[in-house]
């Protein structure tokens, strides 16, 4: 008897699991539809387009998936907020590696924003998928003549004073009149970023990118709370809590926190 109920236990569980998968597409395809329906009546809404390409990807379509985030990319772009846009074409290019299209808007919006060294390098990627794209050597030509034609800065000394500094507070705590130095350009494009993809909800992409710019002790703060904010809207009470602790190390925070 005994193993006959293990039997049929077994059995029930195999069909429950058996009709979770088909409801749970079902309901990811009525999803889409009313999306469509809406994009279909509000075709500027940025967030539609990026909540369309959530679903199209969660349904395995990464095609119209690729397709929706490219549109909202571009909505982003058309308003200046080339922030967001260069966070979800790295979505894209996660997506798709060798995606050249994305990896030209990348490229493009780098430069609009004065990230040239992530310029270089998106357009370097273009060159390894094809040596002759014509428009990425263009680019990368500019680049370097814009690199040429400023004066020469003391930057290497304004790192290793970032390193120094970075080390002294990387464990978190009060900077003790330490002086701060200005944003290191790298650290300050993670922060950027991690405000777009939270902007947008995507507090998997948002959350690494505040843990690297929080090197910078500059905006080691901000970051904290962001981080403490991105944990919490995952439900991670515990996270969240551990970057409060470690924000109100640095300073009280401000009264309508």
């Amino acid at each position: 008897m005994a193993g006959n109920s293990h039997k049929n236990g077994k059995s029930r569980l195999i069909k429950t699991k058996g009709r979770v998968r088909p409801i749970f597409k079902d309901r990811l395809n009525k999803a889409i539809k009313e999306y469509l329906k809406q994009i279909e009546a509000s075709p500027k809404d940025k967030r539609l387009h990026l909540k369309l390409g959530d679903l199209y990807l969660k349904n395995g379509e990464k095609e119209k998936a690729v397709d929706e985030y490219l549109k909202a990319g571009e909505l982003h772009a058309e308003e200046d907020l080339n922030t967001q846009a260069i966070a979800i074409y790295k979505k894209v290019v996660s997506i798709d590696p060798v995606h050249i299209e994305v990896l030209h808007r990348t490229g493009t919006l780098y430069v609009k924003e004065g990230f040239l060294g992530n310029a270089k390098t998106c357009y370097e990627t273009i060159l390894q998928i094809s040596p002759s794209d014509q428009q990425a050597i263009k680019a990368l030509s500019r680049i370097e003549e814009s690199k040429q034609s400023k004066p020469v800065q003391k930057g290497m000394e304004k790192k290793e004073s970032l390193r120094m500094t970075s080390e002294v507070s990387r464990v978190p705590g009060s900077s003790n009149g330490i002086e701060i130095p200005s944003p290191d350009k790298d650290l300050e494009l993670h922060y950027h970023l991690g405000i777009g993809y939270k902007e947008m909800g995507l507090f998997d992409y948002a959350i690494p990118e505040f843990e690297l710019a929080s090197a910078d002790p500059s905006m080691k703060f901000d970051c904290y709370i962001f981080l403490k904010e991105c944990f919490k809207e995952k439900g991670d009470a515990e996270q969240s809590m551990k970057y409060l602790e470690w924000a109100l190390k640095i300073k009280e925070l401000p009264k309508d926190l």
